[in-house]
């Protein structure tokens, strides 16, 4: 792993000129013992960006924090701010941002095409975080999860976890996580963690949306996350992308895409106002994946092209339910 601690300097530099504030989670103490979870906010000029970062090195999930802060911060006046990462040094800043890129096109072809995932029994994960326990915790509070893997790439396998209220509950659709990193179990851990932070406040938590959130406009991932905890999404995961009882969803295909398919690109637009920025942030893109798309979803030809190739057949896209990925 990238030294961190560079981060830290920086933060505690400049605390006061980017207002910098740092709260750690709770959460994570019952669920997850043993990782920590930071959220830290700072401003840039009047706008005011948020980061989360969670490892089992305290200090590192604060500088985690702060390094996805300014990572938002930088995409934020971007017209196509997706597929983004920030890291201490630019190879690890293009590779996870390629690893998200992925992850997205793995997401959003799974479910237009509605092509099956794979079950991963949780029981096999090597982890060092006890499986027993976060069981435990799961059938405390009536929740169900489900590990999933998704189709890979010659360089990076995908993950999705999804979770929802095994008992009457007023949420009645699913939160989820994913990850895509170098091995299946890496990718299922993280997706774990993801899925975990979303859910518990959707469960247990009393948040609502801002009016903003519950619009289909081009480009919103957060009406994609408000939509599904509706029944209808989990209804889809169900019956369209989970394996049946008579179905093991089989060993998914390996495609052959690679990092060498990507196009990176670094964004440099804190610079100006952040000379010595801590990170280097870069942006992916490829022609041989599907272009991110939230809110409004534009079913071009190259969309269109896109998902017959991982379908590996003509098909119609399914628009009624929208993707999980926000």
């Amino acid at each position: 792993m990238a030294d961190f601690s560079r981060i830290t300097d920086w933060a505690v530099k400049n605390a006061a000129a980017l207002n910098i504030s740092v709260t750690k989670q709770s959460w994570i103490n019952e669920w997850l013992p043993g990782l920590f979870d930071y959220r830290v906010k700072l401003k840039i000029g009047k706008t005011i960006h948020i980061g989360r970062g969670i490892d089992a090195q305290e200090n590192t999930a604060c500088d985690k924090a702060v390094a996805e802060a300014l990572e938002r911060a930088a995409a934020s006046n971007l017209s196509y701010p997706w597929a983004t990462a920030a890291y201490p040094d630019y190879a690890g800043a293009a590779e996870r941002a390629y690893r998200e890129l992925v992850c997205i096109d793995r997401v959003l072809c799974h479910h237009f095409c509605r092509v099956k995932f794979s079950v991963i029994n949780i029981e096999t994960l090597d982890w060092n975080i006890s499986i027993a326990r976060l069981k435990k915790v799961l059938r405390k509070h009536e929740l169900h999860l489900e590990l999933c893997e998704l189709r890979p790439v010659l360089d990076a396998s995908v993950s999705a976890a999804f979770i929802w209220s095994a008992k009457e509950h007023r949420v009645k659709g699913i939160a989820s996580g994913f990850g895509c990193e170098k091995r299946l179990k890496d990718a299922a851990v993280q997706a774990i963690i993801e899925c975990l932070r979303t859910a518990i406040p959707v469960f247990f938590g009393d948040i609502t949306p801002e009016p903003w959130e519950i619009i289909r406009t081009p480009g919103n991932p957060r009406w994609h996350f408000w939509q599904a905890q509706k029944q209808g999404a989990r209804n889809f995961l169900v019956s369209n992308l989970l394996p049946g009882n008579n179905e093991n969803g089989g060993l998914q295909n390996l495609e052959n895409i690679s990092m060498n398919d990507a196009v990176i690109s670094e964004i440099d637009s804190l610079k100006p106002a952040i000379p010595d920025l801590p990170v280097r942030i870069a942006q992916a893109s490829s022609p041989k994946l599907l272009r991110p798309q939230f809110g409004e979803i534009l079913m071009d030809e190259p969309a269109l092209r896109r998902l017959e190739i991982f379908a590996g057949a003509s098909m119609t896209p399914e628009m009624v339910v929208p993707h999980f990925y926000d």
